[in-house]
């Protein structure tokens, strides 16, 4: 009986450990929509994606430049003079000095489709610069609710805890009556034993995920912050796969990206073409110094200048072989490459839309027998309740009954779970944004 007792102490106090570390009071919380604010101005990813979408925008607006001359300047100062044999006459050195300015431009036929490709980059750009808020949305959201469910799942095994140590309470106390075998009691005792290490494991693994979590959003992982929120499910009513697919394919991503790909590969090949077209070139330079044999003087300077035009004629890239001949061929085809990988693009992407919709579907039919399956197992669980204090039911039906409610509740969670999940991800895969696709699909629309 002594060593029933303390195995009743020590029971207890693991599950009150267990009880005293869940019930650890936070420093603060979060909300989804903080949680996105923050990640959108910390995260490390986005901000690099910003610097690029600036740099593309600066080359963009100054595409101007390319009419901008070439300008040199100089000044400089000389002396001319005999070191031996030495003058019989001596002159004074002369230091003449000399200014000149130079500007010079040139005109190519690839100058238009050279503005054209600054423009599609910064397109370009732009496009990757939205999809990474997309996709880190997407991330923080369904991390968030993760938590959130991982939450639920503890607040589960907690009170799974709770109620196996009654049940182990009463079976040892029956036992000690001579009420109940000692099966029952040593069945009712490791049931109590393994809920605390299954408690702990979910608390750790939490702990775990919201470390992740505050990364991902730019915080300090030791911060102690804990999600806030709940878990609210509006299901969709979509249309047919193939209207969704006309809709938004050429809205996506991937297939918008591209699709710049073509569009940068013909005007590459329009750029290497220009090179067979000849260039025109002006150039104007001035020359001022002082009068000749005037020494270091700023009186009456001499000034002169000079303008050219000129026609460079290009050979070389019309020479079958050559090196330039073989270049603009390859970005000819180029062009061809690119219009048949974004033909498989758009056949990924369609597919892709499919896969997305199935699941949502799946997990949607899934979601109404989970919770069916968790009504039933609650009920069952309450009637061996009622059973076994009338003697009708076995501690092991018990604990059995009570398991099942326990992993129906767990399989409930993770259920919804899953489908806000596929939400996210079909809306990722529209280019949307899950307001906007509650807004133009949810089944209840306000």
């Amino acid at each position: 009986m002594k060593r029933i007792a303390a195995w009743i102490a020590f029971f207890t106090l693991a599950g009150c450990g267990f009880l005293a570390a869940e019930s650890r009071e936070p420093t603060g919380s979060i909300t989804l929509e903080k949680a996105l604010d923050t990640a959108i101005t910390n995260n490390a990813e986005l901000k690099k994606s910003a610097v690029t979408l600036q740099q593309a925008k600066r080359e963009k607006d100054n595409a101007w430049n390319m009419f901008l001359p070439s300008l040199s300047a100089s000044l400089g100062i000389s002396n001319s003079h005999v070191i031996t044999p030495k003058p019989e006459n001596e002159v004074e050195p002369l230091w003449p000095w000399s200014a000149s300015a130079s500007a010079s431009l040139q005109f190519t036929a690839a100058i238009p489709a050279r503005i054209k490709l600054l423009n599609l980059k910064y397109q370009a750009a732009e496009e990757s610069y939205q999809n990474d808020i997309r996709k880190l949305t997407s991330s923080v959201s369904t991390s968030f609710y993760s938590l959130l469910a991982e939450k639920m799942n503890i607040e589960i095994l907690r009170s799974d805890l709770e109620v196996k140590r009654q049940q182990y309470e009463t079976a040892n106390r029956n036992y000690r009556n001579g009420l109940t075998s000692e099966l029952d009691m040593l069945n009712a005792q490791y049931t109590f034993q393994t809920a605390g290490p299954a408690l702990n494991d979910a608390m750790v693994k939490y702990e775990q995920n919201i470390a992740a979590f505050l990364l991902l959003i730019g915080i300090d992982a030791k911060t102690d912050i804990t999600p806030e929120g709940i878990i609210e499910i509006k299901t969709l009513t979509l249309p047919p796969v193939d209207e969704l697919s006309a809709a938004y394919l050429e809205n996506r991503y991937d297939v918008k990206a591209q699709a710049i790909a073509v569009e940068q590969a013909k005007l590459n090949a329009a750029v290497e073409s220009a090179n067979k077209i000849p260039s025109i070139s002006f150039s104007e330079s001035i020359r001022s110094g002082p009068p000749q044999n005037a020494g270091f003087s700023f009186d009456n300077p001499a000034t002169s200048g000079s303008f050219s035009i000129s026609v460079s004629i290009p050979i070389t890239p019309w020479i079958p072989g050559s090196s330039q001949n073989l270049t603009i061929k390859t970005a000819a085809e180029k062009k061809d490459t690119e219009a048949i990988t974004l033909d498989s693009v758009q056949k990924n992407a369609a597919q892709d839309i499919q896969k997305k919709v199935d699941e949502i579907e799946r997990i949607t039919e899934n979601m109404g027998s989970t919770e069916f399956n968790y009504r039933i197992a609650q009920r069952a669980a309450e009637l061996s309740e009622q059973g076994y204090r009338g003697g009708l039911v076995s501690q092991t039906d018990l604990q059995a009954a009570n398991q099942r409610m326990v992993s129906a509740n767990q399989t409930v969670v993770t259920a919804k779970i899953n489908y806000l999940t596929a939400v996210y991800n079909l809306a990722s895969a529209l280019s949307l944004d899950v307001e906007e696709l509650y807004r133009l699909y949810a089944a209840d629309k306000e």
